[in-house]
């Protein structure tokens, strides 16, 4: 690789935002150091705790996810006409879907 080139992401990098891969190019050596670092950790912690529900239960959150709706999605409550519902949004390839589902 000459100097000139930057590193090609690999493969696995691909469900991981532009932004992020875009923030992380914009830092300095001793950041991206720091960082990978940090990742190696919770990557060992993730590890071991495989398969345990390490999501903070506050009792927003739905138990099942609606058809075609990812486990990776963002839910979040909103409230309309005095409604609840259940908000999800995730991301599949350059496109940002949604759904909503009453609470």
């Amino acid at each position: 690789m000459t100097p000139d080139e930057r590193p090609t992401p690999p493969p696995e990098l691909d469900s991981v935002s532009d932004e992020t891969r875009d923030e992380l190019i914009a830092q300095d050596e001793a950041t991206l150091r720091a960082v990978s670092s940090y990742l190696e950790t919770l990557a060992a912690w993730k590890d071991q705790h495989d398969g345990e529900d390490t999501s903070s239960s506050d009792g927003l959150e739905p138990e099942t996810y609606p058809d075609g709706v990812p486990k990776r999605a963002t839910v979040s409550v909103t409230e309309i006409a005095g409604t609840e519902y259940y908000y999800y949004q995730w991301r599949d390839g350059d496109e940002i879907r949604s759904e909503t589902v009453r609470r």
